[in-house]
């Protein structure tokens, strides 16, 4: 019988944090045997009923019981698999740092769109500022301390490339490419691994809600 049959993932469009899950469903090997629904966070009361916050991913147990955010999702498919999106031992905190530096710069871009889609005045200002501020540090993190690329690929990798990617298409005036050469190189040769190419492939990369988590 097959353990994951029931399960189904709920996720929306363009949602960094839903590419992330997906992508490690499928370098776990998993992606014929979880279910995909894509939903619409502000209105879709199944989302709500599952999860309180109303946020994607959200990965719907077959006890009726749902799992969220990515990150509890992806230790969820890690243990399940024993795929290994998280290495064990000391590198395991080094991999999970990463994840979280990369969520929190997919956070940031985030917010910084919502914060200029808005009106203007001075705490919009700020608010979109320190955005920058945490997109800029992120990125230069991860470009001045270049251990992590030769690391066998971990979530903290994909969570990296979900970010970056969201970050090209939804902020491209913000030109994060430009003195950042490792970064770069990193980027456009990840995304053609196939579980990212499988991750852009169900629809997350169209248009639709930034509300994710």
């Amino acid at each position: 019988m097959n353990d994951y049959q029931g399960l189904q993932l709920l996720i929306a469009p363009r949602s960094p944090f839903c590419r992330k899950v997906v992508a490690c469903i499928a370098e776990a090997g998993l992606q014929d045997q979880i279910a995909l629904q894509i939903v619409d966070p502000w209105t879709d009361e199944r989302l709500r009923a599952a999860n309180p916050l109303c946020k994607v991913p959200t990965l719907m147990l077959t006890d009726g019981t749902a799992l969220f955010d990515s990150a509890v999702i992806v230790q969820y498919i890690q243990d399940r698999s024993g795929a290994a999106l998280i290495p064990r031992g000391e590198s395991r905190w080094d991999a999970l740092r990463r994840e979280a530096q990369a969520d929190g710069l997919a956070d940031a871009v985030i917010r910084r769109f919502v914060e200029r889609s808005g009106s203007d005045g001075d705490r919009a200002s700020k608010v979109v500022r320190r955005q920058e501020q945490a997109i800029d540090a992120a990125l230069g993190r991860f470009e001045q301390a270049p251990a992590w690329v030769d690391l066998p690929v971990d979530v903290g990798h994909i969570a990296l490339a979900c970010a970056i990617d969201y970050l090209n298409r939804r902020s491209p005036e913000l030109d994060w490419s430009a003195g950042r050469p490792l970064l770069v190189e990193w980027f456009y040769d990840f995304r053609t691994r196939p579980s990212f190419v499988v991750a852009s492939s169900t629809g997350v990369e169209q248009s639709g809600s930034i509300v994710q988590g």
